[in-house]
């Protein structure tokens, strides 16, 4: 049997419209054995804003040459440059290609006759209700999409061929949003116009908006005024009174334009247009009888309520603990033990490599708007993959979405962006429809998700900051050696750690000769380096594990451990090393105390720095003898 891998390009901005859309898709793959879909969604809409060019980022993901053909819900993604961008993608890869609803170059068009369907639910308002005086909202009609343009027409026409005069027709430009009838609704009211015979609307977001301003302000619909719009969401059929509307049934509908694309892979479809049925749904709010299912709304009243308590929740005690994580393994672990949350079986959070690395924005080499070559993959969910012992992440090229047994497994997935603002933090994949998609949960649960991510960001930025600052704050600048407050924090406990491990311990008090000589003959400058050449000589001399430090202008100190044999005699030869490298006009040298303490002795680190700091000043006072 043939397989077929389709991308599906759609936007969640209307969410009622796209559960109902992934529905079908899924239906069809679990129908299908040898079908599978990869749904890129997002939440972008039409303002094209810093917000909506971080969302319609998912577009560029896929690579299509991997998929043998490709779906676009055309009128959900209603920026139309993201539209047109795709276009340009089915024109360079020539993939077989639909497109609902919205035409699309290079696409053949699945929907319904959008100018008939308005044409049809205007005239029943006309005839069957006896309106004339009619307000239309508009959806948006500029952005490229003809379906607002068409239903406006149907609306138009309608009403000229049933001889309704033009003067009593008003039209109002609008942008399908459920506050455009909302405003709408207020200023008729305040302007005290008199209500029309009726609110025709583009769809049913509108026409919920002015039902509610209504019925806030006592107008009883469909008494005083009658209202329709189009979609026939959930949201409509649960309206009081229940919304009138044009059906368009979109989980049929993505089902069927799917079985459409197969055919036209398999070059038995020709058409490049294939009509979908539509249907009116006449009841209260134009003015017919309630023909809304009592048991079906009572059935959704009560699992709404179900879907929202459970979710608040899972969401609680993921809130809490995801602000608890510390880094992103932590906030992994957090998205792995609250998965259900989702909805889905599996859940799997890949992110960009770049911001992966590094979370500090100035280091990364990649354009911090898209996703990077490569991705992390985080395991997240019931599914397992095997990965070598203590990495629990995967690397992958971002082109595969995914490693290639997950791929093979999971035949429906649904790709969503992660930003924060403008930079692209990766995508979350699922296996199935979210619960919380159903009741509009979905984009918050994304928020905080994104902002959790932001969270550990600067977090981890902070813990790096304050870990320089720390380092500064214990070493001294010029040879990087510990400085007083290092010898507060370390010293006493590496004096410690070697009488409990070793039962001695030894101290050794260093001060340059001559310094004040190399500075006046030389300059400071030559003099800093006398003393960065020191340091460096006890370091070559010195175990890794004695604590070393400046105690001083010219001063050193070492504590170190009782198994290494003449230090003094080590830190000499380095300083001799230094030196016949002629690094500076001159040479150092260090006169150095030695004593050895055990647990018998009972003597306190100050007390062996004292005697130390004695037998130096010994030392040095027998070199200026000499000299």
């Amino acid at each position: 049997m043939k397989n077929y891998r389709i991308a599906f390009f759609t936007a969640d901005w209307n969410f009622e419209l796209v559960e109902s859309t992934l529905r079908g898709l899924k239906r069809f793959t679990t129908e299908h054995e040898n079908v599978s879909v990869c749904v890129f969604d997002c939440f972008g809409k039409d303002q094209d804003n810093e917000a909506d060019r971080s969302e319609y980022i998912i577009y560029d993901l896929p690579d299509l040459s991997q998929f043998d053909g490709i779906l676009i819900q055309g009128n959900q993604i209603v920026l139309e440059r993201a539209r047109k961008e795709i276009e340009q993608k089915v024109r360079q890869t020539g993939i077989p290609a639909v497109a609902i609803d919205c035409p699309i170059d290079g696409c053949v068009l699945v929907g319904i006759d959008n100018r008939q369907a308005q044409y049809d639910i205007t005239e029943h308002l006309i005839s069957c209700h006896g309106a004339r005086r009619m307000v239309y909202l508009t959806g948006t009609l500029d952005n490229g999409c003809p379906e607002a343009r068409q239903r406006m027409d149907g609306f138009l026409s309608a009403c000229s061929d049933n001889g309704i005069p033009e003067e009593l027709v008003e039209v109002v430009l609008c942008t399908w949003r459920t506050t455009d009838g909302m405003e709408l609704a207020r200023r008729w009211l305040r302007e005290e116009r008199p209500l029309p015979d009726a609110f025709v609307c583009a769809n049913d977001e509108m026409a919920l908006g002015i039902l509610e301003v209504l019925g806030e302000h006592g107008i009883c619909v469909p008494r005083d005024v009658r209202i329709t719009g189009f979609d026939n969401v959930s949201s409509a059929e649960l309206s009081i009174p229940r919304l009138s509307t044009v059906n368009r049934d979109n989980e049929t509908l993505d089902y069927f334009a799917l079985d459409r694309l197969i055919a036209c892979i398999d070059g038995k479809e020709k058409r490049s247009w294939i009509p979908f049925e539509h249907s009116l749904v006449c009841s209260e709010s134009c003015g017919c009888e309630d023909n809304s299912q009592t048991a079906y709304i009572r059935d959704r009243y009560f699992h709404q309520t179900r879907v929202l308590k459970n979710f608040h929740a899972m969401q609680e005690i993921m809130a809490e603990q995801l602000l608890e994580a510390d880094n992103l393994t932590e906030l992994m672990e957090v998205v792995e033990k609250n998965h259900a949350i989702f909805g889905c079986d599996n859940v799997y959070l890949c992110i960009n490599d770049y911001y992966f690395d590094n979370f500090d924005k100035k280091q990364w080499q990649h354009d911090s708007t898209s996703f990077g070559d490569d991705i992390v993959l985080a395991t997240c969910g019931r599914e397992e993959i095997q990965t070598d012992a203590g990495h629990p992440f995967i690397r992958l090229p971002a082109r595969d979405l995914l490693p290639e047994s997950l791929i093979r497994k999971e035949r429906f997935l649904v790709f969503y962006p992660l930003h924060y603002r403008s930079y692209c933090i990766g995508y979350l994949a699922m296996d199935g429809i979210s619960e919380a998609a159903k009741v509009n949960l979905h984009k918050s649960l994304f928020s905080f998700l994104e902002m959790a991510f932001e969270n550990v960001r600067k977090k981890c930025l902070l813990q790096q900051f304050n870990q320089i600052l720390d380092n500064l704050y214990i070493h001294d600048n010029l040879t990087g050696l510990y400085n007083r407050f290092g010898l507060e924090r370390f010293g006493q406990q590496k004096f410690d750690y070697f009488l409990e491990t070793e039962g001695c311990v030894q101290i050794l008090f260093a001060d340059m000769n001559n310094l004040k000589i190399i500075n006046d003959r030389y300059g400071h400058e030559t003099g800093d380096m006398a003393i960065r050449l020191a340091a460096e000589a006890l370091q070559l001399a010195c175990s890794r594990d004695d604590f070393l430090m400046r105690y001083g202008g010219d001063e050193f100190l070492v504590i170190a451990s009782c198994c290494e044999k003449n230090p003094e005699q080590a830190i000499q030869e380095a300083l001799s090393g230094c030196n016949n490298e002629n690094r500076i006009p001159c040479e150092i040298s260090l006169s150095i105390g030695c004593v050895a303490a055990d647990r018998a002795k009972k003597w306190t680190l100050d007390a062996c720095i004292k005697a130390a700091d004695d037998l130096m000043y010994r030392q040095k006072e027998k070199n200026r003898a000499v000299s």
